[in-house]
């Protein structure tokens, strides 16, 4: 690779911005390689090149799917704050936590064998206490 095509792949790595990051790193663990110089060097040139197309990509990909979907985005989330809506319209709120509610699941937990008669005795009298 010589000079300008490195400069200018430097330069689109520094636009993509994580891209840059990602190199870097890829290029740290080439350079671990037991591996010849002149191989590292012509892996790290290659990843970097892979790196950058693959970033490119995915902006162009981005910039294509933003373009085409502005009236969609608003469409799904109307759609989705519709949907919301009819779910908690359709469903009562949230039993209140108040004690007998609680006693009531103590005593379902200690029925259904997951409170043994000392756990659910000292978790009744909390209950009661208020803690």
């Amino acid at each position: 690779m010589d000079s300008d095509e490195k400069a200018s792949l430097e330069e689109r790595l520094q636009r993509l911005g994580i891209a840059q990051d990602v190199q870097r790193l890829m290029a740290a663990g080439i350079g671990r390689l037991p591996v010849k110089d002149t191989t590292k060097d012509s892996l790290t040139s290659k990843s970097a090149t892979a790196v950058v197309i693959v970033g490119e990509t995915g902006v162009a990909l981005t910039k294509g799917a933003v373009e085409a979907g502005k009236g969609a985005a608003t469409a799904g989330a109307d759609a989705f704050q519709r949907s919301r809506q009819e779910h908690v319209s359709g469903h009562p709120a949230a039993p209140v936590d108040d004690v007998t509610t609680r006693l009531e699941r103590l005593s379902r937990l200690h029925a259904d064998g997951h409170l043994d008669d000392e756990e659910f005795r000292l978790a009744k009298a909390k209950v009661v206490v208020g803690d």
